[in-house]
């Protein structure tokens, strides 16, 4: 779920958390203009289809798996990737907590080493009424074949009326492996989402500040996304 991937991006430490107080099985399918994570487009700047499959207990526990069309070219000749993820959630004391686990798999990889990526996350969120804010830390010991790897991500929403403003500023910080240039770089965004007849509908700005991995980039900088999804 790249968590937007399920909803990664933005307010996702709050909105991922009070999904999970749903017990049982569900199912999401998502259509948008370009899949973009971290700042950067997964597919070339192209449209991509998006679903999953989730299971959440009553105990705080979730798993599930999501899966998104990539640009084969970024991911040695995938032109899938399948996450799968599970992890525990639940309220403690004032706050709300989320601990998880993530594998990005990316099936039918012509060239090694594989990009397959493992990465644990631990978030901790509160809802103050008028807005809620959230802070999540992401560790890989090898991210996608560069080094290890630290995630910083604050997210920050607000209802207005039937829409949700959401917030969000990111930090990738990575131990680089012997050879690798400095990749280290931001990202931001804003978003505005917004439920109307059972769909769901998200508009969202994103960015990076061009330093790092990417740096020149074209896949980096200015991305528009719009998505319209489902939840079963």
């Amino acid at each position: 779920m790249k968590m937007n991937k399920i909803a990664v991006a933005v307010g996702a430490a709050v909105m991922g958390l009070s999904s999970m107080a749903q017990a049982g099985f569900s199912a999401n399918v998502a259509l948008t203009n370009d899949y973009v994570f971290r700042g950067i487009t997964q597919n070339d700047n192209d449209m991509a289809i998006q679903g999953g499959f989730d299971y959440n207990h009553d105990s705080g526990f979730y798993a599930g798996v999501w899966g998104s069309n990539v640009a084969a070219k970024a991911f040695n000749g995938s032109s899938m990737e399948l996450d799968t993820y599970l992890g525990w959630s639940g309220d403690v004391g004032p706050v709300s907590l989320d601990i998880g686990a993530l594998r990005y798999n990316y099936p039918g990889q012509s060239v090694r080493p594989r990009v397959d990526t493992n990465e644990f996350h631990v978030g901790v969120s509160k809802d103050f009424g008028v807005a809620s804010a959230g802070l999540t830390v992401y560790y890989s010991s090898d991210f996608f074949n560069l080094g290890s790897e630290k995630y910083y991500d604050l997210s920050l929403s607000a209802p207005v009326g039937p829409v949700t403003l959401a917030a969000h500023y990111g930090k990738t910080s990575i131990n680089e492996k012997t050879g690798l240039t400095k990749q280290d770089y931001a990202d931001y965004s804003l978003g505005a989402s917004m439920e109307y007849t059972g769909f769901g509908f998200d508009l969202t700005y994103t960015n990076t500040d061009n330093s790092g991995m990417c740096k020149g980039s074209g896949l980096c900088g200015r991305h528009v996304t719009f998505t319209v999804s489902r939840s079963f």
